[in-house]
């Protein structure tokens, strides 16, 4: 049984433009920046595994809105924060936004993770590069529900290519979780793939029964639900792809996914972002 809580998609009317303030930026690593905006609308609903939609100009450059998971919210302070590589001409303008400006943001978006509220679990959250933001809401989450329930065993995967290109290092070693960080290059944590650990620890007995959540480049969720298929774990991914609308109109984020029907074309921007990775077409 699910969270009706923690997991029930936003109504429509949180679902609308707003003009959310710039309340601080900080470079976190290479090129890698964290902007924290005060939005009490978004703030208040947010669920782990959503997104928000960006617009940081008012004029036709850029023409279309960007997704951005959700990496912190801050209830109390009506805040949230996004986590982004500035990269393109959109991110890299972004970057350049200062403190106090006001940036056009609809959200919160997209279906959340969903997580199990009545038997305790080991969940395993796998994480891939800049896919760690909305894992690390999860996360916190997780952690925070363990005041008034027992939701069992968190256990993070957090990889990237180099040490520079790894998020979320001091935020996920704040929580009470079990903590594996992994580099191809060996520039921090484990030498290796977050795919080789995941493997591994599903080799090993566990007294609870496990979830998996996954974040990062498509051929890493392929890998991670092949594996979870292979254990018989449930698993649940965070597909990335191109959101223009973020609302479900334009069609331009379809995957395709297995239905008792056959295969059908689904929104990425509605019917997900998180999905159930046994029912994709990898």
């Amino acid at each position: 049984m699910y969270s009706t809580q923690e997991s029930a998609i936003v109504p429509p009317l949180a679902r609308q433009e707003i003009m959310a303030k710039i309340v601080t930026k900080r470079r976190i690593a290479q090129n890698v920046f964290e902007m924290v905006f005060h939005a009490p609308s978004i703030a208040y609903t947010a669920q782990a595994g959503q997104y928000v939609e960006i617009l940081y100009g008012q004029d036709y450059a850029p023409l279309l809105r960007r997704p951005f998971s959700i990496y912190r919210v801050d209830r109390a302070q009506e805040t949230f924060s996004i986590l982004f590589l500035a990269r393109g001409s959109f991110t890299s303008g972004l970057s350049q936004k200062r403190r106090g400006s006001l940036i056009s943001i609809i959200g919160p978006l997209g279906r959340p993770f969903q997580w199990d509220t009545v038997q305790p679990r080991q969940h395993i959250l796998v994480a891939g590069g800049i896919g760690a933001p909305p894992l690390y809401f999860l996360a916190e989450t997780l952690h925070n529900a363990r005041a008034y329930r027992d939701v069992g065993d968190i256990v993070v995967l957090n990889g990237a290519r180099t040490r520079s290109l790894l998020i979320g290092i001091a935020e996920f070693s704040r929580l009470n979780v079990h903590l594996y960080t992994m580099t191809d290059d060996g520039t921090h944590g484990e030498k290796g793939l977050v795919t080789d650990r995941l493997r591994f620890l599903l080799e090993q007995p566990c007294h609870l029964p496990r979830t998996l959540y996954a974040c990062g480049p498509n051929p890493m969720l392929k890998t991670v639900a092949t594996i979870a298929n292979e254990f018989r774990v449930p698993c649940q991914v965070s597909v990335e792809t191109s959101m223009p609308c973020g609302i479900g109109f334009c069609n331009g984020c379809v995957v395709a996914q297995n239905t008792p029907q056959g295969t059908h074309y689904v929104r990425a921007c509605w019917e997900g972002p998180v999905f159930d990775a046994n029912t994709l077409v990898w």
